[in-house]
């Protein structure tokens, strides 16, 4: 699978939510998203993680995933591009606001 396929997600929707895989990804960067917040006058920015070049197995599964930036994260200490981490997950598809369905997961660190 490269970065250049249109399925680029479809190995990873096929592992389903049933089991928890052992992964590994290297760090890319941090960012955030927009909270949606009903009832609130402002929406609210979450600091998020990206990681490239997943893999189970060192077969890779997808080209990038983004997390939410949890304690569990934040315990890895400063990381730099390119540091590769291990973590368990189940993967779940998801629809994004105004978008198609996508994948997440819940991870677990090593």
């Amino acid at each position: 699978m490269t970065i250049n396929d249109s399925n680029v997600r479809e190995k990873l929707l096929q592992l389903g939510s049933q089991k928890r895989y052992n992964f590994t990804a290297e760090y890319a960067r941090c960012g955030y998203k927009v909270t949606y917040r009903h009832g609130l006058d402002r929406d609210k920015l979450a600091p998020t993680i990206m990681f490239k070049n997943v893999k189970i197995n060192n077969s890779l599964v997808t080209d990038h995933l983004w997390f939410n930036y949890t304690k569990g994260f934040a315990e890895l200490g400063k990381l730099v591009v390119g540091d590769v981490i291990s973590f368990n997950a189940r993967v779940a598809s998801y629809e994004k606001l105004g978008h198609k369905i996508d994948c997440q997961q819940n991870h677990l660190l090593k």
